[in-house]
Parts: structure tokens; C-alpha cells; sequence
């Protein structure tokens, strides 16, 4: 089961900037996606798997008979199926977090239960568009595989099934980010509203494993290839003096830090991707570094922190003794 792969699409611009579902879908067509017998397989293709899997899928057919519920798991589902591409607008969920949390107390506790469910059956339009833009069927489920892992990320921060990271999954269902190894990479504008405006590449740094110097260097190397090939209209007109597409990245993270590679080393796996990356900007990041480091969320008692390994305890000390965590904004060119 799949979220209608023969629905009419409409292709904008050639090369392609966006594409845009033709029809909506209609309340019965989200129950029956919901409730089918293969429902369970279309959730493991998201990546949803294990604990989250179970009580998921537990929820389906009481979300269903939920009248209420089922009008904006549909609404949701057709403003996400709406467009996807370069030239679209990004569905604001976090907009829509206190209202659907409200809602989803009526058939379960805590958050993100409504998103996951129209997330789930509004896969089409940016499956048509990964498709035009050179991913083929199994890269693009792995993309939109990070639903799952989005979801494990909240279960390790809450104990309980739910997703928190509602405009991150809007962002990944508008078609912009691809996971290419180890990182995965999404396209926006830098310098907007300056002569510099133009396409860069976003770095992202998933919670999946080790971030080894070896699995970096593969997956920039891949993206630098990927996005070269298959947006090479995006290096088309690129103001002077500005790197050339396909060769130039951003990263903006709480590892991102200069610390990370005099107090760890530059050889450690963590000192060795700050350094890759010229400093452009500094926010404050004490709560974003708690919630990557500890999996903790506001609020929290720095002091309380555990210590126990190099990184805990170089982070911990600061935001304990008032001089914090800062986030970089990086950039590389390669």
C-alpha cells in the first residue's frame, strides 16, 4: 500500500521547480490507506519499526472512527500532498503543534500523533517529485524513511510514541532534503535578499551512528555529485565571485563549535567535522546542545546533567556555569 501512486501530478518549469497533486484526497480514500491490511508494511517503509510500529498501528483504526480526527489527518495530508520541489511553499505543522496535541488527548496522550498519521498518507507528491529529480524509488523511501527515525529520536527524549519535530518532517515532504550515506542535504537560498542570493547546500547530521571522517567525506563527495548532476540548472546564472553549485555547503548545528576541536581533538571523530567548517555566525545554542547531547527538552536542570564522557562533561560544565553552548553557522566549499 502506497499513498496513491497513480494520483495525477502537474509538472512545473523544464527543468522542473515543483510538482503539485492535481486532485485532493478525499476522507475515505485516508481511511482506507489507513485501515487496509498492508497499512503495517507502508509504516516500515517510513522507517517506523519496533515499539513505535506497534502502538502506531494500534492507533490507525481508532483515528479512523474519530471523526473530527480523520478531517485533519485528511486536511493535513492534502496541504503536504499540494507541492513539492524548489518552488513551493513548506506546510507550517509547527503552527498546527497546540491544536493537534489538544485533539490527539482524546485518543492518546502526548504529541505529534495526527502529523505522523497525514504524514503517512501524503508520501505521492514528493515521491513524483524526487522521481523527476533523479532519486530512484528506494533512495527516496530512504528519505522519507527519517520519519521513523525522527520518531525514535522523540521516544528517546519523551519514553512515549510521538513526534516533535514537525517543521523539520514539513521541510523533508517538500522535496528539498536528500540522505546521501552518513548526512543528509537539503537546498535553500543563502545571502537572500543580497546580490549574492543564490543555492547552497544544507548539511544535516542525523543521530544515526558514529560520525566517523571516513562517512563525511563519502557523503559530501556524494551530494557534491548528486546535486551537480541532477540540479545542474541551479548553477545557471550564479552572481560572480560566488562558488560554484554543487560545491558549496552550510551547516548550522550545535557541533558547529571551534570547542568541540581544541577540548576533544582534532583527530576525534567530532573535532574533526567542526573543523572542516568556517565559522560564519554564533547563536546561542544551550538548549539544542542538551537536547543532541542529553536528549533532554525544557525544561532541565543543567546541574543535573550526567558526566560521563568527554563530550558530556565539555558540555555540561558550560551550560551548568552560565557560559553555555554556542551553534554555528558553517560553511565549506569543496
Amino acid at each position: 500500500m502506497s499513498d496513491r501512486p497513480d494520483a495525477p501530478f502537474e509538472v512545473l518549469g523544464d527543468p522542473p521547480q515543483a510538482v503539485r497533486a492535481t486532485a485532493p484526497l478525499p476522507e475515505d480514500a485516508v481511511a482506507q490507506m489507513l485501515t487496509a491490511p498492508s497499512a503495517p508494511a507502508l509504516l516500515e517503509q517510513l522507517g517506523i519499526t519496533g515499539q513505535d510500529h506497534e502502538e502506531l498501528r494500534a492507533l490507525l483504526a481508532p483515528a479512523v472512527a474519530d471523526e473530527e480526527m480523520l478531517q485533519e489527518i485528511t486536511r493535513l495530508a492534502n496541504l503536504l500532498r499540494e507541492g513539492a520541489g524548489l518552488e513551493v511553499s513548506q506546510v507550517d505543522l509547527g503552527a498546527e503543534a497546540e491544536s493537534l496535541t489538544a485533539l490527539q488527548q482524546r485518543l492518546a496522550p502526548g504529541e505529534g500523533l495526527v502529523a505522523i498519521l497525514a504524514l503517512v498518507v501524503s508520501t505521492a507528491t514528493v515521491r513524483a517529485w524526487h522521481r523527476e529529480r533523479g532519486l530512484d524509488q528506494e533512495q527516496s523511501w530512504q528519505v522519507l524513511a527519517d520519519l521513523g527515525q525522527q520518531m525514535r529520536v522523540h521516544r528517546r527524549s519523551s519514553g512515549a510514541l510521538g513526534l516533535h519535530q514537525l517543521p523539520w518532517m514539513a521541510l523533508n515532504w517538500a522535496g528539498r532534503l536528500v540522505h546521501l550515506g552518513r548526512l543528509q542535504f537539503d537546498l535553500h537560498r543563502a545571502d537572500e535578499g543580497t546580490a549574492d542570493e543564490r543555492w547552497v547546500i544544507g548539511t544535516h547530521i542525523p543521530a544515526t551512528g558514529p560520525l566517523t571522517p571516513e562517512s563525511v567525506e563519502d557523503s559530501l563527495e556524494r551530494a557534491s555529485a548528486y546535486f551537480s548532476s541532477h540540479y545542474a540548472d541551479l548553477g545557471e546564472g550564479r552572481p560572480p565571485g560566488t562558488p560554484a553549485f554543487g560545491r558549496e555547503f552550510r551547516c548550522s548545528s550545535w557541533l558547529i563549535n571551534p570547542l568541540l576541536t581544541s577540548e576533544l581533538g582534532a583527530d576525534s571523530n567530532l573535532g574533526s567535522f567542526a573543523q572542516r567548517w568556517e565559522v560564519l555566525s554564533r547563536t546561542p545554542g544551550d538548549d539544542g546542545a542538551a537536547f543532541f547531547v542529553w536528549g533532554r527538552r525544557p525544561p532541565y536542570d543543567p546541574a543535573e546533567l550526567p558526566r560521563t564522557t568527554r563530550l558530556e562533561r565539555l558540555v555540561g560544565e558550560r551550560l551548568a556555569d552560565g557560559r553555555g553552548w554556542e551553534n554555528g553557522l558553517g560553511s565549506l566549499v569543496r
